[in-house]
């Protein structure tokens, strides 16, 4: 790629009397109409996966498109010496918080009357973390976007407002900087866009939810519209091809361009290749691709051609320029906002995927409420004038926002509230408990200092005399089990693995990682007369994976056994096909649906341990002093299993007991042990 002339054209003349108002690029119909093929992208996506399975890739789309525009308002304005960060930010504020507040508070005021009090709990941090711009760093720490999990928080969808926000926040600082210390603003751009895609390349595949919410994976997409805003700021026309020497009589030595950039030929050409690239986005993209990585150049790159191409080519004119395009362009912001919490809320509202009806209203309903925060918030608040006024105005509001959602977070999600106070017994089956004093002291006395070295002991200043080894199966069963050892006077001791096998490759697990010296402590800690072993991990033996996963298992009993230890395998409960937070009525929202049968088809668990049981079986013949806890037994019948056990919900969620659960099989493990010892 080469500049047209033979060098750089000079920065447009400084004018440090400029008003604000020219510093803005020309309006572009063909841009709203790009924003409305990223708006719809998303939102179809989100209702009608299947239907538009890349259409998350909108959101790369709106990265180009505000890299562009913020690109060519801060490079002409810092050049031409009239750029104020007062008044940018000013700006900001005016343009990003009046429908951002609005969506904030609804969808509090809708939590209040739908959401238990572990929900509301988590929506107030949520908003916290969306008010501040930060919510990116704040779901990096929890599930991924594309996680099940994902689909029921309303405010999910703020993850990329933060990217952009933070965005405005930190380049405008340094491409000031730069060109205070006269450091081409163009290559600083190119340079952070080439570390960052690079970034995004190297930790795509080993962290994978790092890479999706970092700003530092992520900055480059925004950047490919700034650099594009550089070439349009400077006016710098473009070639590709060759040169070649005039031979005819009259234009003999002279050199013509074969293929210029700048020609309506092939702008044409860009603007079809920008369209062809996002479809093709649309349609080859999947959620369980890794992504961004190399995938993300498909939105970015059909985005900044169809920028680039200019407002005459033809897509931008027939497709992206049509007054409908424009006009959802022009609600975008405001739609992005409304549609995902409405079709959040409706999930949770029916206790699982809401019917094509349902989300097709969601959909509905988001355009209405977009088109009015649009007419009625937006407009009237953007404006430059009183603008003083409006910013403050608005910063106060979304200081009032924050310290409620501070509230809600300090309270607990408000578990008093009468919309909620009817079932309070069962909402607390949600949530998971855990000692962190007991699991601090435990860590303490073994020299445990790793984030992926846990354990628990019931009296940390006594001896253990029970080991329970496992992963999360294996803490879901602690309370139980601790209440009968302690009432037999033995300390049960538990230490959190992966897969607590010896001899598994850790493959860069950090709690895999510590497996090993954990076993290590069963086999060779004095005292310990009985290890119980509970895990996730299903046996299978049709690969060459699963004849290992089976030998390591037969390993490690063989091992205990040898070291005097007692054995007890746990044989794990079903993992359930629903929410068992559906089982519960959300009494403040009258048509809400319950899964009231509460209960999966038996045929559902016995397909799901098809390959695991005859591995299991055949290990139980080859050791038969072991002995077996069956915690599936009780939840199932001839016909069923079941999240809820008279007014207990067994489940915290779809594999995991609830506390009140694991106190129910503690029971259940005391029986069967006091039987064996004819107690």
């Amino acid at each position: 790629m080469t500049p047209h002339t033979s060098s750089l054209p000079a920065a447009l003349p400084s004018s440090p009397a400029t008003p604000a108002s020219m510093l803005h690029p020309a309006y572009r119909a063909d841009i709203d109409g790009l924003r409305a093929l990223a708006v719809l992208s998303v939102v179809l996506y989100h209702a009608f996966p299947a239907r538009l399975p890349g259409g998350f890739a909108g959101v790369d789309i709106f990265f180009v498109i505000s890299g562009f525009l913020i690109g060519s308002i801060l490079i002409a304005g810092v050049e031409q010496g009239s750029f104020r960060f007062g008044d940018f930010y000013a700006r900001r504020v005016r343009r990003i918080f009046p429908a951002l507040i609005l969506v904030l508070a609804a969808t509090m005021l809708f939590g209040w009357f739908a959401l238990f009090p572990d929900e509301y709990k988590m929506l107030g941090t949520h908003v916290l973390a969306g008010a501040g711009f930060v919510s990116n760093f704040f779901l990096w720490s929890e599930v991924g976007y594309f996680d099940t999990a994902a689909e029921t928080k309303p405010l999910l969808h703020l993850w990329s407002l933060g990217i952009e926000e933070q965005f405005y926040i930190v380049w405008p600082v340094l491409m000031w900087l730069a060109w205070r210390r006269g450091v081409s603003v163009l290559r600083l751009a190119l340079v952070v866009l080439v570390l960052s895609f690079a970034i995004n390349l190297a930790g795509v595949h080993k962290f994978p939810s790092a890479t999706f919410y970092s700003p530092a994976s992520r900055v480059w997409e925004m950047l490919f519209g700034t650099v594009l805003a550089y070439l349009s700021v400077h006016r710098i026309r473009l070639f590709i091809g060759a040169r070649r020497h005039g031979h005819d009589h009259d234009h003999a030595g002279e050199r013509t361009t074969l293929f210029e950039l700048g020609s309506a030929r092939v702008r044409n050409m860009a603007s079809v290749a920008g369209v062809l690239l996002i479809m093709a986005a649309l349609a080859l993209l999947r959620a369980d691709r890794h992504f961004p990585g190399g995938w993300a150049l498909l939105p970015v790159l059909g985005a900044t051609l169809l920028i680039a191409a200019g407002p005459q080519a033809l897509c931008n004119r027939l497709l992206l320029s049509n007054r409908v395009a424009v006009w959802l362009g022009l609600i975008s912001y405001p739609l992005y906002l409304w549609h995902w919490p409405l079709l959040a809320f409706a999930r949770i509202v029916e206790s699982g995927l809401p019917s094509a009806k349902v989300r097709v209203c969601a959909v509905l309903a988001a355009m209405v409420l977009a088109w009015l925060t649009y007419r009625l918030v937006e407009r009237p608040l953007r404006g430059a004038r009183n603008g003083r006024i409006k910013v403050a105005v608005l910063a106060a509001a979304m200081l009032a926002l924050v310290a409620v959602a501070a509230a809600i977070y300090a309270g607990n999600g408000w578990p008093q509230r009468a919309s909620v106070v009817d079932n309070a017994l069962q909402q607390q089956d949600l949530v998971i408990v855990e000692d962190k004093a007991n699991a601090a002291a435990c860590k303490q006395r073994y020299g445990f200092a790793s984030l992926y070295e846990y354990c628990l002991l019931d009296q940390p200043a006594r001896d253990p005399t029970v080991l329970l080894i496992g992963d999360s199966h294996g803490y879901h069963l602690v309370a139980g089990l601790t209440r009968y050892y302690r009432s037999q006077g033995e300390n049960l001791w538990y230490l959190g693995t992966r897969t607590p096998f010896l001899g598994m490759p850790d493959r860069g697990d950090g709690y895999q990682k510590a497996t090993p010296m954990m076993l290590k402590l069963a086999l060779e800690t004095p005292g310990i007369k009985t290890v119980i072993v509970s895990t996730n991990v299903k046996l299978y033996t049709y690969n060459a994976d699963g004849v290992a996963l089976v030998a390591a298992m037969r390993e490690t009993v063989r091992q205990l056994l040898a070291a005097g230890r007692e054995v007890i395998l746990v044989y794990d409960v079903p993992a359930l096909d629903f929410e068992p937070r559906g089982c519960l009525r959300r009494a403040g929202v009258a048509n809400s649906r319950t899964n009231i049968d509460c209960a999966m088809p038996r045929a559902v668990f016995d397909q799901n341990v098809a390959a695991h049981k005859p591995a299991w079986d055949a290990l139980l013949r080859e050791f038969p002093q072991v002995q077996v806890f069956d915690t599936a037994a009780p939840l199932c019948d001839a016909k069923r299993c079941h999240a809820m056990i008279g007014t207990t919900l067994m489940y915290r969620d779809n594999h995991h007991l609830s506390y009140r659960g694991d106190l129910y099989m503690g029971e259940l493990f005391a029986r069967q042990q006091q039987a064996r010892r004819g107690k």
